[in-house]
C-alpha cells in the first residue's frame, strides 16, 4: 500500500513537471509527444481550474505568469507527508 502511494505521488509530481515544461513548447498534436501533452493538458487543467479561479494570473508587462502549478506543487508536497504517515505508520 505504501509503495503504491509513493509511486502514485512520484508519477503525479514528475508528470506535472513534464506538463509544465511541455507547456512552454509548441508541439503538433499529431506528434507522439503532442498527444502526451494533450492528455496531460486535459488532466491538469481539471485539477488546476479551482486554483486558477481563486488565484489570478500575474501580469508582467505583456506576459502572464500562471502561479497555479506552483500552488499545486506546494499543496501536494504539504499534504503528502501527512497522508503517508497516517496510512503507513
Amino acid at each position: 500500500m505504501c509503495s503504491l502511494l509513493e509511486l502514485s505521488y512520484n508519477l503525479f509530481r514528475y508528470s506535472l513537471f513534464l506538463w509544465i515544461i511541455l507547456s512552454w513548447v509548441q508541439i503538433p498534436q499529431e506528434h507522439p509527444i503532442g498527444q502526451i501533452k494533450s492528455i496531460l493538458d486535459q488532466f491538469y487543467n481539471r485539477i488546476l481550474a479551482p486554483i486558477r479561479s481563486v488565484i489570478p494570473t500575474v501580469r508582467i508587462g505583456m506576459a502572464g505568469l500562471d502561479l497555479s502549478p506552483i500552488i499545486l506543487i506546494l499543496g501536494v508536497g504539504f499534504i503528502y507527508p501527512m497522508v503517508f504517515n497516517f496510512l503507513c505508520s
